[in-house]
């Protein structure tokens, strides 16, 4: 931890002291007491710090909420470390070869996800960007909920309507979360910021829940956790993939590489003949669309709804023919938006899928037997392909904390190691570590 982050704790906790020694302000929208605050603003982590409020220092058991949040975000939570990052040698790196007047830890295309960069005009309390991403970053702007949302009879509702983010809502949290960790049309990494020395995020909404150290009570989640949730997940990766898609092709940045598959140009020619031997979708040698949000939505499309997986299967095809081509930015744009518009029409049949355990195994079995799908494909799809089995593999766990040492885990381990170097992916490797997880279930 930096002495810099540090002063700026010591200084969090002093406010929380102070804070919880005041009398606290009587409670607005009450008779006598009109609504003052202006919605939609940012008050910073601070304001939810209070002792009694969601800065306990242990979990408590007399609330529906655990009230230790800010603790748990402060001391474990990737979220906060995330403006810390921007200090290294790599980000300073990414900065120089992308040619930014200041550094990384001082410019918006940076701040924009490591931080909660929000313009000053929408700021009543103080959000400091040494905070990371804070409490606000994720359940929206507090200023017209903060002081009602613990009143008596107060709902989740009326706070949603007073511009709290709806996370219970799948497609809402979804969004919220692609919106950094695979972009939008305002903020992205992109091929230049990849090629200036920015990881590849790859990125997938229930593992990646599942593993922040939590601060919500589980067993209240059954219906926005687990099995569902990453199915509308990944519904929503796609959609916005396609909404990138066609953002890149409506604008100037088309070809937009980040949008194609990295391993036709980016190989190792001396270690290339299953490149040959498996051929090109299109002309050979050209680069070409990535289907990694397709790879294992399209089973899952397959059992809400047939009809629509033969659809999108056909968009998908035109759309990558569009793509390699890479002078009909009109066509992708428009391929782009058929798909899109197609996957979210069925995206609610896809949430009210049932994902008992025989269903959930079932998904596994389906999607360790497609093999000539991952052949044909990229290490992208296949880093999909173990990250949607490590979360149905998670489902399965957590109603029998047994298979945690079972053969199923290991097969399941064994393909993550199969694309942690991306460099030297091997697709017929994956292949054979897919069938020894086939084989233990």
């Amino acid at each position: 931890m930096t002495m810099k982050r540090m002063i700026v704790i010591l200084a969090l906790m002093t406010a929380v002291v102070a804070n919880a020694q005041q009398p606290q302000p009587p409670a607005t929208g009450q008779p006598g007491n009109p609504v003052t605050t202006v919605p939609n603003h940012y008050e910073g982590v601070a304001s939810c710090a209070n002792s009694g409020c969601h800065g306990a220092t242990e979990p408590l058991n007399a609330s529906p909420v655990l009230q230790n949040e800010y603790y748990t975000w402060l001391s474990k939570d990737r979220h906060a470390q995330a403006y810390n990052i921007l200090f290294n040698d790599r980000s300073a790196r990414v900065a120089r070869n992308m040619r930014l007047k200041g550094k990384a830890y001082q410019e918006t295309v940076c701040l924009d996800c490591h931080t909660t960069n929000v313009p000053a005009r929408l700021v009543s309390g103080k959000v400091d960007v040494e905070d990371g991403v804070q409490c606000e970053a994720c359940h929206g702007p507090a200023s017209g909920w903060r002081a009602e949302h613990t009143q008596a009879g107060w709902t989740h509702e009326q706070s949603v309507a007073r511009g709290m983010t709806d996370l219970r809502n799948l497609p809402t949290r979804a969004s919220n979360c692609l919106s950094c960790h695979l972009g939008n049309d305002r903020k992205e990494v992109d091929h230049e910021l990849i090629a200036s020395g920015h990881p590849i995020l790859a990125f997938e909404l229930d593992n990646y829940t599942e593993t922040m150290p939590p601060h919500w009570r589980h067993g209240t989640t059954a219906d926005t956790h687990g099995a569902r949730a990453f199915a509308v997940g990944q519904a929503a990766a796609f959609s916005q993939s396609l909404d990138n898609l066609a953002h890149h092709a409506r604008g100037e940045k088309w070809p937009e590489f980040s949008d194609m598959s990295c391993i036709n140009c980016h190989h190792s020619l001396e270690g290339s003949g299953w490149r040959q031997e498996r051929g090109w979708p299109g002309r050979a040698g050209l680069p070409s669309w990535s289907p990694q949000h397709w790879a294992v939505l399209r089973l899952i499309v397959g059992r809400a709804n047939p009809s629509v997986r033969a659809k999108i299967d056909n968009d998908v095809q035109i759309l990558a023919v569009r793509v390699s081509k890479m002078n009909d930015a009109n066509g992708v744009l428009q391929a782009a938006n058929e798909a899109r518009r197609a996957i979210d029409g069925v995206t609610p049949q896809i949430a009210a899928l049932s994902w008992k355990d025989d269903d959930v195994r079932a998904l596994m079995r389906t999607i360790t037997g497609e093999t000539d799908f991952i052949l044909n494909s990229d290490v992208h799809s296949a880093e999909q392909t173990a990250l949607a089995l490590q979360s149905l593999a998670s489902a399965l766990t957590r109603n029998n904390p047994r298979l945690l040492k079972s053969p199923m885990t290991e097969a399941i381990d064994a393909l993550f190691e199969e694309v942690k170097n991306r460099e030297r992916y091997e697709p017929s490797r994956f292949v054979q570590k897919l069938g020894a997880l086939r084989a233990a279930l």
